[in-house]
């Protein structure tokens, strides 16, 4: 049932695919497309996309140019839609293995830590829209499973505490993403 609703709102051909195949493989224009107007249909389809692959799809969504927008229209939705707590669970798990986030990878000679930059990047996307709807804090931060900010500290960095635990190549990286998914 999921299968034939992600498919039929987010207008991908099904075939024989399962779910999860479908979830793992979601191009970004394909989110992107679906994300420019959001009915209650098209929010559940990709917060269980999300869901499946919370790391794919922050991956594809920074690395596509119209990504950000996608994310924080995303993000918006899901918090003016009473979803705050759901969208808290999805990043919690994105930026729940402090070992997966600080794991470098080498391309082309260069170090670089793809899972803090695709985190970062969903953290920044997050932060734009709690910023805009900031009487959902409370309820993200329980499903994230986190006390809610301090007087004196922002939303970024509220939502940057995690990242805190990273070596400094990757918090730099998570903390690059952050600004570039939020703004």
């Amino acid at each position: 049932m999921h299968r034939l609703a992600v498919a039929a709102v987010l207008a991908v051909p099904m075939a024989f695919q399962s779910f999860q195949a479908l979830a793992t493989s979601i191009a970004p224009e394909t989110f992107i497309a679906a994300a420019t107007q959001i009915d209650a249909a098209k929010l559940s389809a990709l917060a269980l996309a999300v869901e499946a692959d919370p790391r794919g799809v922050a991956n594809r969504l920074q690395g596509d140019v119209g990504g950000r927008g996608a994310l924080q229209r995303y993000a918006a939705a899901m918090l003016q839609q009473g979803q705050a707590q759901r969208l808290g669970r999805q990043w919690a798990v994105l930026v729940a293995d402090t070992a997966v986030l600080a794991a470098p990878e080498t391309k082309d000679g260069s170090v670089w830590f793809p899972r803090a930059k695709d985190a970062g990047f969903f953290t920044g996307g997050i932060a734009a829209a709690l910023l805009r709807d900031s009487g959902a804090v409370s309820a993200f931060a329980r499903g994230a499973g986190l006390p809610e900010p301090a007087k004196v500290q922002s939303i970024p960095e509220w939502l940057s505490q995690p990242a805190a635990l990273l070596p400094r190549p990757a918090r730099s990286a998570f903390d690059r993403a952050q600004r570039a998914g939020a703004f």
